[in-house]
C-alpha cells in the first residue's frame, strides 16, 4: 500500500538523533513519499538537503508567517535560487498565523504576497498556513488572484463552508492527525463533505500526533492513522484512501516533474 505524508518537519531538531530510523520506519510501513517543509532560509536548506539525500522526500521552500518579524520580502525573493533544484516542489508554508503571532499581521501579509509572486514566477504550487485567519487568508488569495497557481491549505482548520470555497477554487485541503481526536467534530464533517479528489493527508510531524499515539512525538509512519480515520468517515477501505490521496499528491506536487 502506497501512502504519502504531504507535510512534515522531519529535518527539525526533534529528529536530530534518530532521523534515519524514523524514515526507515515510514518506508517499512508503506509511506512512499513525503513533503518536508522549510520555515526560514536556513531551515529551507536543511529541508532541501534531506530531500536530496532520500528517495521519495521532497521539499517545500518558504518563510513561515510566525517568522515575519525576522524576515522580509527580500529574503523570500532570495529563495528563488534554492527552488531551481528538482527536489523543491512547492512554495511555503506561507499565509497567516494569528494565533501565535497576531502582532505581525501586516508583515505576514507582505510575506504572503511575496510567496505568491514567487510561486507564480516559478510555476510551483503554494502550501498555505491559515491559523485563526480564514478571512485574511481568503482576502489575500482573492486580491492577488492566487487561486490559479494551485496548492493546498495545510493542516486544515476551517469548517465545511471554508473547505467548499477552497476546493471550488481548485485547491486541496490537507487533513492532519487531529481528525482522529474524538472531539474533532468539525474536521470530521469537513472530511465527510469534501470530495476525495481534493483531500491530502499529513502528519505535520513532530506535531499533532494522532490517536492512539497522542502525547508522543509525531512521525511520518503515523500518517496511516489519518488514512484509517478518513476511510472510516468515508465508509471505504484504507487502501482506497491511500491510493487516491497518493494520486492527489502526485497531481499537485509532482506535476512539474512529470512534464
Amino acid at each position: 500500500m502506497n501512502i504519502v505524508d504531504s507535510h512534515n518537519h522531519i529535518h527539525f531538531r526533534a529528529f536530530g538523533h534518530d532521523r534515519e530510523n524514523v524514515l526507515g520506519r515510514a518506508y517499512d510501513g508503506g509511506v512512499t513519499s513525503m513533503l518536508t517543509i522549510g520555515i526560514d532560509p536556513n531551515d529551507c536548506e536543511k529541508a532541501l538537503d534531506l530531500a536530496r539525500e532520500h528517495k521519495g522526500v521532497f521539499a517545500s521552500i518558504g518563510i513561515h508567517p510566525q517568522n515575519a518579524d525576522k524576515y522580509g520580502v527580500k529574503e523570500v525573493q532570495n529563495l528563488a535560487e534554492l527552488c531551481n533544484d528538482p527536489c523543491v516542489v512547492a512554495i511555503g508554508e506561507t499565509g497567516f498565523d494569528l494565533f501565535r503571532t497576531p502582532e505581525s499581521e501586516p508583515r505576514q501579509k507582505d510575506l504572503f504576497a511575496a510567496h505568491i509572486k514567487l510561486a507564480r514566477q516559478l510555476c510551483l504550487p503554494l502550501v498555505i498556513h491559515d491559523r485563526q485567519a480564514h478571512e485574511q487568508t481568503l482576502q489575500v488569495m482573492n486580491d492577488t488572484n492566487a487561486w490559479p497557481i494551485g496548492g493546498v491549505f495545510h493542516c486544515f482548520s476551517g469548517d465545511a463552508q471554508l473547505a467548499r470555497i477552497v476546493t471550488d477554487n481548485g485547491f486541496f485541503i490537507s487533513i492532519p492527525g487531529v481528525v482522529s481526536f474524538k472531539n474533532a467534530h468539525v474536521l470530521k464533517d469537513v472530511v465527510n463533505r469534501t470530495p476525495l479528489e481534493f483531500l491530502l493527508v499529513e502528519t505535520d510531524a513532530p506535531y499533532l500526533t494522532p490517536e492512539p499515539f497522542r502525547g508522543k512525538r509525531n512521525e511520518p509512519l503515523y500518517v496511516i492513522k489519518v488514512v484509517d480515520e478518513i476511510a472510516r468517515i468515508k465508509k471505504t477501505s484504507t487502501e482506497e484512501i491511500a491510493r487516491v490521496t497518493s494520486e492527489n499528491f502526485s497531481r499537485l506536487f509532482l506535476r512539474t516533474l512529470a512534464q
